[in-house]
């Protein structure tokens, strides 16, 4: 944060599909944070629905200043990377147009990384439901380090959870713009492989309602699709040599048997 303000430096890039409504929503969590942030910039991604127009009208004059981009559509990672190249902070952070902040997420991801300078990343947990890894991370204490090699097993960052230095992404790169499932693992994996990341062992962000990961409606309800995705980005990290043969085709492995269990926890009756 800067010295002489009590602005935080953080662009926050909101991605919009004829959601307007939800990204109201958002927009409000991020101006109730305990923080305020430099800009916010929601960008529409084609949609078809007047979703600009309405956020528009709704947030003139607002606090922190809402810029709205206009693109044609091409998925979520090309809507943040447009949303990226509009900003100059020194630091920005993503929000999905369904999903909320807690009040007082960027004052425990700032108190890191401006403390910490070899951070790259702080992601934080978010309101949904707890699997048995969540479980496990609950023993942990009050944050974890998460390494590229556990990123390629887990993927512990949920994109409206995570706060970056633009330095970082400036070395490492942007979202894979022609991927649209799975994308933000790629970039966390490379960001993982390039700086220590971070996991705050708190629950600040309502993932859109506390939906599962999967299963669900949505693009989480594309699970082969997803699957290939990550598949994807295991292979990359691989032919980049963020690690091994074997590590790589260790995590090969485990994501086919996750996926499987996915397949068959969605085919099973409801009352299995």
């Amino acid at each position: 944060m800067s010295a002489t303000s009590n602005i935080a430096d953080v662009a926050v890039v909101i991605p919009v599909f004829n959601s307007g409504a939800d990204a109201l929503g958002a927009i409000r969590s991020v101006q109730a944070q305990t923080v305020p942030v430099r800009e916010i910039v929601v960008v529409d991604d084609g949609s078809t629905d007047g979703s600009a127009a309405a956020i528009a009208a709704a947030v003139e004059d607002g606090n922190p200043p809402v810029r709205i981009v206009r693109i044609p559509n091409g998925g979520a990672a090309s809507a943040r990377n447009a949303g990226i190249r509009q900003t100059s902070t020194q630091y920005l952070a993503f929000l999905d147009s369904d999903d909320r902040w807690l009040p007082d997420k960027l004052a425990r991801q700032l108190s890191i990384l401006d403390t910490r300078p070899e951070v790259g990343l702080v992601g934080t947990r978010t309101t949904m439901k707890s699997t048995l890894v969540d479980r496990r991370i609950d023993a942990l204490g009050p944050e974890m380090r998460i390494t590229a090699r556990a990123q390629l097993f887990k993927n512990f960052f949920q994109t409206s959870t995570v706060l970056v230095r633009r330095s970082v992404l400036d070395a490492v790169g942007l979202f894979p713009a022609g991927q649209r499932y799975a994308e933000e693992g790629d970039l966390f994996l490379r960001i993982a492989a390039h700086s220590p990341c971070i996991l705050l062992n708190e629950a600040l962000v309502d993932y859109a309602g506390g939906k599962g990961g999967f299963g669900v409606a949505g693009l989480s309800s594309n699970i082969w699709r997803m699957e290939r995705g990550e598949l994807a980005n295991i292979h990359r990290a691989w032919r980049r040599a963020d690690c091994t043969l074997p590590v790589y085709l260790l995590a090969t492995v485990f994501s086919l048997l996750k996926f499987m269990r996915r397949v068959l926890l969605r085919h099973l009756p409801a009352n299995a």
